[in-house]
This record gives structure tokens, sequence and C-alpha cells, in this order.
């Protein structure tokens, strides 16, 4: 069987993401019917298509509870829902599984394994007056969802659609023109169509910096900087980037809070 489905996301990267994989690995189980970013193009697209299955960001925009706004305006929930978002808040997922019945709360940027996983769960209950999940299995989606040891992870656009990466296993980034090159620690490096600036506005709070206009380290796969050829910074797997006058104080603050 085919579900109708709906993905309400803000982020046009993000609508991409998740309508690839349903694509790519959902094509027997997932009839995508409609892409909307807003409160009311979702109610509106939900209150017209009738969907089985609606994928659903909590937060819109600057609406944090854009989600929950959406569920409050329509008279009866008839579907099933997957919470795909960003937010680790204990609060909204209790509200997400408990109020709503939500199959799953999966945390951006999305996994694969963790969508599929999602969609056979909706199929296995479509149909059945099981919908709502147990006390035992809320407070087990809960423990993962805040678990503070999972690996954060880097979204990389890359020709054939998008591919999602551990951020602990990326060593640094090197600027092209207009794309941008990941090395990896297994020796690889991909190629993004996306800009530096893309990766730096997920990645630069979580121990990654910049250090020159072109390049941005993981500074947990810093080995050694030597003050020669201007400065040179040495990082895992012989990767090895100058350092920039203009990004020094930052790098050498970091560098003193750890020695």
């Amino acid at each position: 069987m085919k579900l109708k489905t709906i993905i309400v996301e803000d982020e046009v990267l993000g609508q991409k993401a998740l309508a690839n994989i349903l694509k790519d690995f959902c094509p027997e189980t997932i009839d995508l019917a409609d892409i909307t970013g807003t409160v009311s193009g979702a109610v509106q697209s939900i209150r017209k298509l009738k969907p089985q299955l609606v994928f659903l960001d909590i937060k819109l925009g600057s609406n944090a509870i854009g989600a929950f706004d959406i569920l409050k305006s329509l008279p009866n929930i008839h579907f099933n829902i997957v919470f795909t978002t960003s937010s680790e808040l204990p609060e909204n997922i209790l509200k997400a599984l408990n109020k709503y019945g939500a199959k799953k709360y999966l945390l951006k940027p999305l996994d694969i394994d963790e969508v599929v996983d999602a969609v056979d769960c909706v199929i296995a209950e479509c149909g059945h007056d099981g919908a709502k999940l147990n006390i035992d299995q809320i407070k087990q989606i809960v423990r993962e969802a805040t678990h503070q040891h999972a690996p954060k992870k880097v979204t990389v656009p890359v020709k054939s659609g998008i591919e999602i990466y551990p951020l602990d296993e990326i060593i640094m980034l090197r600027s092209g023109l207009n794309n941008t090159y990941l090395f990896h620690i297994n020796g690889s490096t991909k190629k993004s169509s996306k800009n530096l600036k893309f990766f730096e506005k997920q990645i630069i709070t979580e121990g990654f910096i910049r250090v020159s206009r072109s390049h941005i380290i993981n500074f947990t796969h810093l080995q050694k900087y030597s003050k020669e050829d201007g400065g040179t910074i040495f990082l895992t797997n012989g990767c090895s980037t100058p350092l920039s006058g203009i990004y020094a104080n930052e790098f050498f603050k970091m560098l003193n809070s750890i020695s």
C-alpha cells in the first residue's frame, strides 16, 4: 500500500533531503502529495488532501511551535505523524508523543535508516487501533532524542543528491570555485555543490573553527601548529592548512583553552 504523504518543512534544503529519501528508499510505500513550509499552508493542504502520513517540523520559520499550532487548528487528526526537527527539548518530545501519538521523533539532519523505519512503523500500524505508543516506548524515544553523546551530523548536498556524515568524521573543509571539499577521516574527499558559508552555518559551533578564508578545521583533529611559512596547521591524515592572520586570535584562544 502507498501512504498519501505531506511534508511540512520550512527549509528548502530540508524539504529536498526528505523528499529525496522518500523517493529513493520508499517508492512503493509513499505517495508524496504535497510539500509546504507554513502553518497556514499545512492546515490548508491537510484539510484538502486528507493525508495518511505527515512529516512535521516543530519549528516553522520564527514560530518555535508551529507544528502544534497546525495540529490545534485541525478539528480531528486522522493521520499518522512523524516529527522531523532539530529541537531536543524534552517537553516538545513528550507533547509530540503523548498528545499527538507521533510514530517517531527524528532529529535533523535526518538519517535515511530512521526515516525508512518511521515509514515502516506507520505501515505496520496503519488501520489498527494501537496508534498510541505505550509509556515504555515514549520513555525510550525521549532517552534517544535527548542523548547527550549522540554524534552530530552534517548534511552534504552533492551532485547526485544528499549525503549525511557524523561531524566527528570530518577533518576539515576547503572552499573551491562555488563548491566545498570535505576531508574525511577515512582518507576520502567529498565535493559538495554548496559553498563554505553554507557549511559554516551548520558546524561553526560544534568544535569547528575558520582558520582562513578558504579553510574550516575540526579542532579535535588538530595535531600541531608550526610557525614556519607564515603559520601552518597540521591535522589528522596528513591534512594541513595555512593560518590566516585575521583568524589567528580565535585559533590561539581555542588552542589555549585545551592546553
